[in-house]
């Protein structure tokens, strides 16, 4: 006090101080004062928030392993629901939401953290300062003598999907050697796969009797492969890297576009959930076929996690077993890499971002063309000029996509969604088939905006949103370096779209959607689709669905086997295609039962296809010529297929299947209007035999497959002189594939078998190629060569071997 006084009397000593001074002193102290108290404002209120522990519940979810998917591994998902408490608090409890979040006030190092719900056990968590914990829950119940056992089976046929949906998974995927996606079918009823032409090696699929540019193709639920690389790029798709496949009949859903006629293929790639930590896989057959296969993912943070997947094919093997002078397989040169991101929010946040770089290289043609050492850049050569030595088929394909998904799941609502799709791609594409040249170039985008909902319940849900579509085209055709055709075009479609889902009562079920897009080409179109399924009973289902979409064609490499032959291109009517639109219609039924007491499924399903408008491809009027016009008449597809699958035993399956179509197009007056290469009957039996496994997971597995191809229609040549022609009708003929697995333990195995065991091979498959008889001139050559008329396999039997090796996640 004394000091006080003291400095009050020095104070009044000082010389007096102006009223305003005074004033303008005692705000600026007003201002630090105030200053400072935001200041401690902000710190306390950040220390308030940091003092919250956040975390995720987790619980475990058995999902299938890689090597042979007879193994389960360890994967957590969310869990919601369960109560979160201090040892210290009892009375203070939060509750983890729809996606296992939960935000609790810290209490001191050292209490514990108490994490139980019912049916799960209690957890127990020390705590020592953490900001963020991850808990899984491992079930309460637990059998002290029993071992329950099983397996899941290789295609999963659903039986309340008004969609009729097949989905293979990696069980059934490593039956055959799968090195990409046009050979994952060979196991399958519901998909045809064939060669493009005698030369190239190129696979197709086809689909209901239709073209596999009919069928809309996607990879992770986006766009895959489509215009310019609507054939090529099934192989652009290595078989390691797929997870599943699901095979949807008919037009399929509204919210991915308007392109489905014939049905849907989803190719469910590995990703961070679904991938061992690291995968590797080897593969060599006899053709001189080197393979590659390399998957991997790594956690990046607590949000941020990525996946690698690495595809690398190399033949460097000159192959002629027939003898005609042309290589059996072509010297191949492939490198493909995929980086996969992916990000989970703590509210509902969740995000996928992708890359892929593709660069292929092919040679193929006749063996003189590359000597035996012809070193590859001077192979690559041959796109500027055609080789001297013999003709030769060069492509070079350099292609990237960029893909992100990102959605947002409501916290107080997970009925409710709202997502994001968006896809781009960067595509060139150049080829010289003997002296013909092409040279391609496509840059798609495409971007989707869905949102999903409920109408007073979950039994009416609701899917809506937009979409637009731009594709640019440049395509120029070259005859001896003489430009001929130079077409470019620039599409843009928006679309609307909207999807209601009923399920009626129990039994009953109902997709209806529409879209609506508006072509900046060829106007407005709509294309409705409707699903249904009604349950018969438990365990049977009967689907009916119908639908329409339209597409815009690429002639160019769709008919991309036309290539290897000396027949020249024209286009009626100017070349003013018109899109194709097709409706389909169809119906299935499906049951699961027991005999002898062992699973067993029967499907049947018929479908018919009828086109509006085609661009018709015209191989028959003149064998020198590839015709393209619009549709003037009728064109459609009618299929049946049944199937029956049965678990004859524990360690033994049996597949039996029958395919039926007829597919008609209407040509010019007086020539056939069944479709070329078009089987009408397919029939094949699989048998799956596996070994009872050891303590240490060893295990044999054998699969054989066998199938008949009944007879198909060949393009007309008879204008051709003798020699030069061949008949209208392939026959039939029938294909063994054999392979057999030895898995050592859950992260080891090696496999090998035997394609085409018979070793069937299609008789002369080339026109103008030297198969003994009279010498073939030049001229002769020039004017008659074709190796499109390809219906069979052409190198015959093929051995292959493999081995894949896994690292398992540490649990």
């Amino acid at each position: 006090m004394k000091h006080t006084q003291d400095f009050m009397v020095v104070a009044n000593t000082e010389k007096k101080v102006p009223e305003d001074v005074r004033i303008r002193g005692r705000s600026r102290q007003m201002r630090i004062v105030c200053l400072a108290v935001l200041i401690l404002g902000c710190v306390v209120d950040s220390f308030a928030q940091g003092v919250n522990l956040r975390g995720t519940i987790l619980q475990a979810s058995s999902t299938e392993g890689e090597s042979t998917g007879l193994r389960d591994n360890v994967d957590y998902v969310p869990l919601p629901g369960a109560y979160v408490r201090w040892s210290s608090a009892a009375d203070q409890i939060e509750i983890s939401d729809v996606f296992g979040f939960f935000k609790i006030t810290s209490s001191y190092i050292g209490d514990t953290l108490v994490v139980s719900m019912l049916g799960y056990e209690t957890v127990g968590l020390v705590y020592a300062g953490q900001k963020f914990v991850e808990i899984p829950l491992e079930s309460g119940v637990y059998l002290e003598s029993a071992e329950v056992t099983g397996t899941r089976k290789s295609v999963n046929l659903n039986l309340l999907d008004p969609v009729n949906i097949q989905s293979l998974n990696r069980k059934e995927l490593v039956k055959a050697a799968c090195c990409n996606l046009s050979e994952a079918f060979e196991t399958n009823a519901s998909v045809d796969a064939s060669f493009t032409d005698a030369v190239t090696g190129t696979r197709q699929i086809r689909m209901l009797g239709l073209d596999g540019k009919y069928s809309q193709i996607q990879v992770d639920n986006l766009t895959g492969p489509r215009g310019l690389n609507v054939i090529q790029g099934l192989m652009f798709i290595p078989g390691d890297w797929i997870h599943e496949i699901h095979i949807s009949k008919g037009a399929g859903t509204v919210t991915q576009g308007h392109e489905s006629m014939t049905g849907q293929i989803n190719v469910a790639l590995k990703n961070v959930e679904t991938a061992d930590p690291l995968h590797v896989n080897l593969y060599a057959n006899g053709a001189g076929r080197l393979e590659w296969n390399h998957v991997s993912r790594h956690k990046m943070s607590r949000r941020w996690s990525t996946a690698i997947l690495t595809h690398a094919l190399r033949n460097n093997q000159l192959n002629d077993r027939n003898r005609d002078g042309f290589l059996d397989s072509p010297l191949k040169r492939h490198y493909i890499g995929r980086n996969e991101f992916k990000f989970i929010g703590d509210r509902g946040v969740r995000g996928e971002y992708a890359v892929n770089w593709i660069h292929s290289r092919v040679a193929a043609g006749q063996r003189t063309a590359y000597g035996d050492n012809l070193p590859w850049s001077d192979v690559m050569s041959m796109l500027e000029g055609p080789s001297e030595k013999g003709w030769s088929a060069i492509t070079a394909i350099d292609r990237i996509e960029l893909s992100a998904k990102t959605g947002f799941v409501f916290p107080d609502a997970e009925w409710r969604s709202i997502g994001l799709q968006v896809v781009f791609s960067d595509h060139h594409n150049q080829h010289r088939f003997g002296d013909q040249t092409y040279r391609g170039k496509e840059r798609f985008f495409r971007g989707n905006v869905l949102y999903s909902g409920i109408l007073g319940n979950t039994n009416r849900s609701f899917t809506t949103g937009m979409s637009f579509v731009t594709d640019r085209f440049d395509e120029r055709v070259s005859n001896l370096d003489t430009l001929r055709e130079h077409r470019a075009r620039h599409e843009m479609t928006p679309g609307a779209f909207f999807e209601l889902n009923l399920k009626l009562a129990d039994r009953f079920n109902i997709i209806m959607g529409a879209r609506y897009d508006q072509h900046n080409l060829f106007g407005g179109f709509w294309s409705p689709r409707v699903h249904s399924r009604w349950s018969v009973t438990e365990n049977t289902s009967i689907k009916l669905s119908a639908g329409r979409g339209f597409r815009t064609a690429n002639p160019f490499m769709e008919q991309l086997g036309s290539w290897a032959s000396q027949r020249t291109w024209h286009w009626d009517a100017y070349g003013n295609f018109q899109p194709e639109i097709a409706t389909n219609m169809g119906l299935n039924l499906t049951s699961k039962f027991r005999l002898n007491y062992r699973d067993a499924s029967f499907a049947f399903d018929v479908y018919n296809t009828w086109f509006e408008n085609k661009v018709v491809v015209d191989l028959d009027r003149n064998a020198q010529q590839i015709r393209l016009y619009n549709l003037e008449g009728e064109s459609f597809a009618r299929s049946a297929q049944v199937e029956f699958n049965w678990d004859m035993h524990r360690r033994l399956d049996l597949r039996v299947a029958y395919r039926w179509v007829e597919a008609h197009t209407d040509r010019t007056i007086g020539l056939p209007s069944q479709d070329p290469f078009v089987s009408k009957h397919r029939a094949f039996t699989q048998l799956s035999w596996a070994s009872r496994q050891t303590e240490k997971s060893s295990q044999w597995l054998a699969d054989a497959t066998l199938q008949w191809m009944g007879s198909q229609r060949l393009p007309r040549t008879n204008s051709n002189p003798e020699g030069f022609n061949r008949p209208d009708m392939a026959p039939g003929f029938v294909q063994l594939n054999v392979q057999i697995t030895r898995q050592f333990s859950e992260t080891f195995s090696v496999y090998g078998g035997v394609e085409n065991a018979l070793n069937y091979r299609q008789e002369r498959p080339i026109i103008g190629a030297d198969y003994g008889g009279e010498t073939i001139t030049s001229s002769d050559f020039n004017q008659y060569f074709d190796a499109s008329l390809v219906y069979g396999p052409i190198f015959g039997r093929m051995v292959y071997a493999g081995l894949r090796w896994n690292i398992l996640p540490s649990d």
